[in-house]
């Protein structure tokens, strides 16, 4: 959040996130007129007609499906990694859940403000500021007063995409020495295609435009490299869930993967 105000990313994702709402699940207690309205206040006027984001559907769908199942198997811990302008935790609230929600500190101050104007209050949430790609995410976790030793669902929906592969597995490998036996971790990737001339002049385009918008680009993960990173970094992928091809990006996809705790290294 480089200006001071939500990226054009953060605004684009509230809004089409805001149409899904109708067909995702929530908790009894959880607060979706609150939700919509943190998604308004976010997306503002932002328009933009690039049809159906289907990355985005997937990665919504996957991870509300995992985290009401944690819910429903009693995870009081909820660690959302990246969670910008995430509402899910007025959406799955109302219980004894802990939701832990970690950024960049002034996007999380420019959240809460926006929260207390609209006379809102996600119950339960713990904001830890920090920047992953500097700062030790274990320390602020037991700061922010996370249990290591009780199953929690961590959620990376779009972590990787703003982080270097070595950020990205270092965040792996500080999320699995917290990951007792019950936890589980959601991570979406967006997958690049094979390097083909035709694959590099869009990439080149795209990532062109990420940057101009304060967005750099700062990795490229290939077919098969999500599921590597998962295996080096101690996790078992057991469910994995593809995206079609994007409109914005022609060749790339979204991948999630769902995983467990590995053996131990």
């Amino acid at each position: 959040m480089p200006s001071g105000h939500p990226s054009l990313s953060a605004r684009w994702v509230a809004v089409h996130r805001g149409r899904l709402a109708r067909t995702r699940p929530s908790t009894p207690g959880g607060d979706l007129e609150g939700e919509r309205r943190l998604y308004r206040s976010v997306g503002g006027s932002f328009a933009l007609p690039l049809g159906r984001p289907a990355g985005l559907e997937e990665r919504t769908r996957v991870i509300d499906a995992e985290l009401a199942r944690a819910l429903g198997h009693g995870t009081g811990q909820v660690v959302l990694v990246g969670a910008g302008y995430d509402g899910r935790a007025l959406r799955f609230g109302g219980g004894a859940v802990r939701f832990f929600e970690v950024d960049l500190p002034a996007l999380q101050a420019d959240k809460q403000e926006r929260l207390r104007s609209l006379g809102l209050r996600a119950a339960g949430v713990t904001y830890v500021g920090l920047d992953l790609r500097r700062d030790d995410l274990g320390a602020a976790l037991d700061a922010a007063g996370h249990d290591p030793a009780a199953p929690s669902l961590f959620v990376c929906e779009d972590a990787a995409a703003h982080l270097s592969l070595e950020a990205t597995a270092l965040l792996a490998g500080a999320l699995r020495t917290r990951a007792p036996a019950g936890s589980a971790l959601v991570a979406g990737f967006t997958v690049a295609p094979e390097p083909g001339a035709p694959a590099r002049v869009v990439r080149a385009t795209t990532g062109a435009l990420a940057s101009a918008a304060g967005e750099p680009r700062r990795n490229e993960f290939r077919p098969g490299d999500p599921e590597k990173l998962m295996v080096v970094t101690g996790w078992h992928v057991t469910h994995a869930d593809s995206s079609a091809e994007s409109r914005i990006d022609p060749g790339s996809h979204t991948l999630v993967l769902v995983c467990e705790p590995g053996p131990a290294r």
